[in-house]
């Protein structure tokens, strides 16, 4: 052997192993080709199942949004008949608050008789329609 002349094997042996490059090479583009193409089909598949998940999600939300923003009308509505409520019984309160007076002034007086503290009474009290108690 001299250095020139290259070492090679039997031929068989040089035939299958590029048989076998050959078809692991094919088996290789097939397997890249077929990645790329199911490529798309599985973002598609993965677009359709987000979009169900999504939309089964959105129905409850949007019964419940319903139902908050009722409740939330229905609150609305209490407070301001509350308001109300309150605004009267201020008021009332108010009217209250002068009667008392009134009646503690007139009942501190030195010169005042029974009967005249009733005339008071009588006078000044909003809620009093007769004469139920004499």
């Amino acid at each position: 052997m001299t250095a020139a002349e290259p070492t090679s094997g039997p031929i068989w042996v040089q035939t299958l192993l590029s048989a076998v490059a050959v078809l692991g090479g094919a088996g290789g583009i097939t397997a890249v080709v077929t990645v790329l193409t199911q490529r798309r089909k599985l973002k598609a598949d993965a677009a359709d199942v987000l979009t169900d998940t999504a939309l089964t999600l959105i129905d409850p939300l949007r019964a419940r949004v319903a139902d908050l923003e009722a409740e939330t009308a229905r609150a609305r509505q209490q407070a301001i008949a509350a308001n109300n409520e309150i605004s009267e019984l201020r008021v009332a309160v108010q009217e209250m608050t002068v009667i008392i007076r009134r009646w503690r002034a007139a009942i501190l007086a030195p010169n005042v008789t029974v009967e005249e503290l009733r005339q008071i009474v009588a006078t000044s009290d909003p809620w009093h329609t007769g004469d139920q108690w004499t």
